[in-house]
């Protein structure tokens, strides 16, 4: 049966209409997509879970069982944001978790035979992926003493699996609890008395921050608390510091300052610095910038505090209902979530401080766990 002319022609003028409402449909689509992102939380708590979050709706998604007893709860992300790790086991063994289905995907058993090795909180995965690394405190327990043993920087392989075994190892300082990768994919930043950088090829460490060795004639001796890897929303190395602040070189304490301070590295850049921010009126214990907005540094402990860094000077406080270890932010820096501690979430207005709710995890409290966050599709 042959078509007319006309019939033709008027199916070619729709080809167009077709194709438009074709491509807008996809638009369509990708649009709904984007607006079912949600930001989530990693964190762990008592007596051995690790909970994958839903920030925007307020719930927990899913509680996953980690072999052993509860360690440090420090929680290190995979870049694909899909895979968590985590120091379990009284400070022994790191596993790897996928979070969509609770299997567990590697394991690094750090201690073996007579030598037991300790990581307290120190815990980092690459920028690609594929490494996952730990900072060893080993000691050989030998029948009538301990033998301290060299600290070191171990270097697992993700694809490893269930049986990791170090495939690098380099001598590291002592003390180190902080791990921070940095975006060129070969440093290692160490945070313990001083913050150091790490070439994780060769293992060649310099000084990055002087802080314990810091020679600035108008300051104290900085006290340094540094155990969550916070940062990733603004993409910073960050760390508290309390230190005298002199008006001259007398160095004379009765007429010094006690000053809050933060030693920072811009992930990206490598550029570091070393900022006082504020009187020291209460303890606190962690705190980083502001995403978008590095002049705004807040801090926790018992309060939620605001500070305008160039200002040196405290914007706003407010009283917690408990004590709150960890700070983090939303990824875009509208809110701010406190954890640790017990086993409640308190969410909080950037702006205003003000609390907006909480959320309450199965299981006990959270200790020292680090609560990790990050945006994908829930």
């Amino acid at each position: 049966m042959s078509s007319s002319p006309k019939l033709l022609s008027k199916y070619a003028r729709l080809v167009p209409v077709l194709a438009l409402s074709i491509a807008a449909g996809a638009c369509s689509g990708k649009g709904s997509a984007q607006s079912s992102v949600h930001d989530l939380m990693v964190v762990a708590n008592k007596p051995n879970n690790l909970h994958l979050v839903d920030l925007t709706d307020r719930k927990v998604l899913r509680s996953c069982e980690l072999p052993g007893k509860y360690g440090s709860g420090t929680v290190a992300m995979a870049p694909d944001k899909h895979t968590a790790y985590v120091i379990s086991n009284q400070f022994e063994n790191v596993y790897g978790v996928n979070l969509d289905t609770c299997e567990l995907t590697f394991s690094a058993i750090q201690s073996a035979g007579n030598v037991r090795v300790k990581s307290i909180g120190s815990l980092a995965v690459s920028t690609d992926g594929t490494e996952v690394y730990t900072h060893q405190n080993p000691v050989r327990l030998l029948p009538d003493r301990y033998e301290v043993m060299d600290a070191r920087i171990a270097v697992y392989k993700v694809a490893d699996g269930l049986d990791a075994k170090p495939v690098r190892t380099f001598p590291a300082p002592r003390q180190v609890i902080l791990l921070i990768p940095a975006a060129d994919g070969k440093t290692l930043y160490l945070g313990g008395q001083d913050v150091f950088a790490m070439n994780m090829q060769t293992g060649e460490t310099t000084v990055k921050i002087a802080s314990l060795h810091a020679e600035d004639p108008l300051q104290g001796q900085r006290d340094v608390l540094s155990i969550w890897p916070i940062g990733s929303q603004s993409n910073e190395f960050i760390r508290l510091y309390t230190a005298a602040r002199f008006t001259d070189d007398t160095r004379n304490m009765d007429t010094a300052r006690i000053m809050w301070g933060f030693e920072r590295i811009d992930l990206a850049t490598g550029e570091a610095e070393s900022r006082d921010f504020g009187p020291l009126e209460v303890v606190l214990f962690s705190g980083m910038t502001r995403p978008g907005d590095r002049n705004q540094f807040y801090a926790v402990l018992t309060q939620l505090k605001k500070y305008d860094v160039s200002q040196q000077k405290e914007l706003m406080s407010v009283d917690l209902d408990h004590s709150y270890y960890c700070l983090n932010f939303s990824t875009d820096g509208s809110k701010v979530y406190l954890a640790g501690t017990f086993n409640d979430i308190a969410i909080h207005d950037a702006d205003t401080l003000q609390k907006l709710g909480n959320i309450e995890l199965p299981g006990g409290d959270m200790s020292l766990s680090t609560a990790q966050v990050f945006a994908r599709l829930p």
